[in-house]
């Protein structure tokens, strides 16, 4: 905004002390301040209100104290409500403090001023009004640009909050459809108590889909049964998961022929490396997964195992854990060999436990540690994970982390013939 005029303005009903008093402002009166001279109260409102309509600013106000008939102190006190920001000084001619007090309950009073004034008195008071008033209209002008400044922004998070709302309300509903679509591809590990009565499943996801899978297939007489941790979490592992459940039933598609379990586990490895399109060694995101992979004949209790860097662990009648496969970390599925373990064993009358490292790499509430291997062999030792046919990891592991962060997917599949 353009800024007005500036004035100052000296009353005083005494022609000869207005005269005087004029000449000694103009002698330091700065440039581009105009001076007004006013013989009443009256005649000052007469000029200084169209002024003010008119945007004109009037830095200060000199007025004597008893004039007629409107006296000093009305004049300043109407002034006060006029404009505000403007430094009223009072000339009097007597040290009365009534005067002072008169002026002081009207309007705010810069200063009064004796009569006779010391004219370097009169010059330092005028200049240091002028000063102030400056500095004051400038913080004003500051503060009001700030609070539009604020209040733009106010809007603008206003704005900004309500876009990331809607976008994150279309990413919940994104990964929600993406969850929908993993658990139609995946198989639903309820239709396995059939088989396995005493199956037990827990899954829990570090975000809205999961990499980590549970897969099964029904042969009558036997079962395949896996569980694989696919690389990452989100929607990246939940699309490996997808992959690598489709290769896996893929390979057991013929169901009459020899199931060589291994074979099975390395078929699905290699079948994936050959739908990569991209060298996976271009950069540290790699496509790769773990899997164990076991196929248990339901009769006689025979089982042939295989891992891909997987957990696969035995359970005895006393709780007693043998380590029959253990995951060694993130797997690099781009090696030219990649290690697939496997064996035979019988499984009767023992838990079989294929869990994801996330399960024990979760960092506990009170320890602030992860669980560890060492841990959940503990737990399920001391006979805290399997109380007669209830299995308690789900409890067990909620417990553990608390109100932390969850770092990984989770998965534990567990079942007793």
């Amino acid at each position: 905004m353009k800024r007005g005029k500036r004035y100052i303005i000296l009353v005083d009903d005494e022609a000869i002390i207005l005269s005087v008093l004029s000449l000694h402002v103009k002698s330091f009166l700065p440039k581009g301040i105009e001076l007004l001279t006013a013989n009443s109260g009256e005649s000052a409102l007469e000029q200084i209100v169209p002024l003010i309509e008119k945007n004109g600013e009037l830095i200060c106000v000199i007025s004597d104290y008893m004039m007629y008939p409107m006296r000093g102190s009305e004049l300043l006190g109407r002034l006060e409500i006029l404009s505000p920001a403007s430094k009223k000084i009072m000339l009097t001619g007597q040290a009365d403090l009534q005067a002072v007090s008169e002026v002081l309950s009207k309007a705010r009073l810069f200063r009064y001023i004796e009569k006779p004034w010391e004219p370097k008195d009169l010059e330092i008071t005028v200049l240091e009004a002028i000063n102030m008033y400056d500095n004051e209209t400038e913080l004003a002008k500051r503060t009001h640009e700030l609070e539009i400044l604020h209040k733009e922004l106010e809007q603008k998070v206003i704005d900004r909050t309500a876009e990331l709302n809607q976008k994150n309300e279309e990413l919940r509903q994104g990964l929600q459809y993406a969850r929908f679509v993993q658990e139609c591809f995946l198989p639903n590990h309820t239709d396995a108590w059939d088989v396995l009565p005493n199956l037990h499943v827990f899954s829990t996801s570090a975000e809205a889909v999961s990499g980590d899978f549970y897969w099964y297939k029904n042969l009558g007489d036997s079962v395949l049964i896996a569980q694989g941790d696919c690389t990452g979490h989100g929607l990246a592992g939940a699309l490996l998961t997808v992959l690598v459940s489709d290769l896996l039933s893929e390979k057991t598609s013929h169901v009459n022929e020899i199931l060589e379990v291994k074979e099975i586990v390395s078929g699905t490895v290699y079948d994936l490396k050959k739908r990569l399109r991209r060298d996976v060694q271009y950069s540290d995101m790699v496509a790769g997964f773990d899997l164990a992979l076991m196929h248990v004949n339901l009769k006689t209790g025979d089982a042939d195992w295989g891992s891909l860097n997987s957990n696969l662990l035995l359970v005895n009648e006393k709780n007693e854990v043998e380590i029959i496969s253990k995951s060694k970390g993130f797997l690099h599925i781009d090696l030219e060999h990649t290690e697939v373990a496997g064996g035979s064993l019988n499984i009767r009358g023992k838990r079989v436990v294929m869990c994801s490292d996330g399960l024990y790499d979760q960092i506990g509430q009170e320890s602030n540690k992860r669980l560890r291997m060492s841990g959940l062999v503990q737990w399920i030792e001391t006979g805290q994970v399997f109380l007669e046919e209830e299995c308690r990891i789900d409890q067990l592991f909620r417990g553990w982390k608390g109100t932390q962060e969850q770092t990984d997917d989770a998965t534990w599949v567990s079942f007793r013939l």
